[in-house]
């Protein structure tokens, strides 16, 4: 792929760590569309020529006979890769085609905040979308507001076949991230994005293989929300759109307080106090129960280890809102230098 995007994202690369990984990462970053339109080509020809279990990379597997619910199994590994590769290639494919045209046409000429734009652009695309199915699946659910149905039946081992795509396309975009945090342009926080990154994946495994699933998709939904508003936020610095900036990041502030510190607070103390009231403790995981009790406070662990990185973006983040009511431009303080 020869493109700013890649080019920059090679460079970022070149004179890090052992020489083996950083020949591979670097073909990768330089590689970003081709390589894996070469891997998703191969398994759509596979699937149309209907070769045994090719269609498993595609479509969910699993479906119980008469349900129209789908299981869970090892071939859900197969989705998560053809999606990461699909991710790979749409990422970057719509940052050098679509976004980086457009940052240009809004006038962005330096080269970082071009490639800045782009990669804050493709957030707003993935979450936006993100967040409207998760919205979709928690409005219709029974847990709407009602956090005693994270607990009530379970264990919730079958999905409907949207939540399924939903959830395995989630862990297959946040397992792509991985690659991505290799290739951006190291941020201030990086080590806490990193930290951020792993308990975010230990959550999503756990809970899609131990059966909390509908935990999971309102924790999703808690933290979509903010990332759509501060990659837009970010997107308008960049085109210098500076009092939709700073009015929207006022927005964010509230969406982030209260979605990412009050609803997600509210789902950590259901994971303390509901799990004793609704049930039943037991490690069977040949009937889906992965319960016993110290589970809870494994769980409990993940969650309060990222909510204490939620609160120090938070802090960090009405510190830029003071600086808006002081009269300053917005800036992500969790960032390298904005302007």
């Amino acid at each position: 792929m020869s493109s700013v995007v890649s080019n920059t994202a090679s460079k970022r690369l070149m004179t890090k760590g052992p020489s083996k990984y950083r020949r591979a990462m670097n073909y990768l970053a330089e590689h970003q569309i081709d390589f894996p339109f070469k891997v998703v080509a191969f398994i759509v020809a596979g699937a149309v020529l209907r070769v045994p279990q090719f269609w498993r990379f595609i479509f969910i597997s699993y479906e119980q006979p008469g349900t129209g619910l789908y299981g869970k199994g090892p071939a859900d590994v197969m989705l998560l890769f053809f999606w990461i590769n699909l991710f790979t290639m749409l990422r970057a494919g719509t940052m050098s085609h679509v976004l980086m045209p457009l940052a240009r046409f809004g006038g962005i000429q330096s080269t970082r905040k071009l490639v800045r734009f782009t990669e804050q652009g493709w957030t707003v695309i993935y979450y936006g979308n993100s967040w409207f199915v998760g919205m979709y699946l928690c409005y219709n659910s029974s847990y709407w507001f009602n956090t005693s149905e994270f607990w009530i039946g379970y264990p919730h081992i079958y999905l409907a076949p949207l939540f399924k795509y939903y959830y395995l396309i989630q862990f297959a975009y946040w397992l792509q991230q991985i690659f991505v945090l290799q290739i951006e342009k190291p941020r201030k926080d990086y080590r806490e994005l990193v930290a951020h990154h792993i308990n975010t994946l230990l959550l999503i495994c756990g809970s899609y293989v131990c059966n909390y699933t509908r935990i999971g998709n309102a924790i999703f939904v808690c933290m979509d929300l903010p990332d759509v508003l501060l990659a837009l936020a970010k997107c308008l610095n960049y085109l210098n759109f500076r009092i939709l900036c700073d009015s929207l990041f006022v927005v964010l502030i509230a969406a982030w307080t209260y979605t990412r510190v009050y609803l997600y607070g509210c789902i950590i103390w259901s994971t303390w106090s509901e799990p004793d009231l609704y049930v039943e403790f037991v490690f069977d995981p040949m009937n889906g129960q992965f319960f016993p009790y110290f589970a809870k406070y494994i769980i409990i662990g993940l969650e309060v280890s990222l909510f204490f990185l939620i609160l120090f973006w938070t802090a960090l983040m009405y510190r830029v809102l003071f600086r808006v009511l002081m009269g300053t431009s917005a800036s992500d303080s969790r960032s390298d230098d904005e302007e």
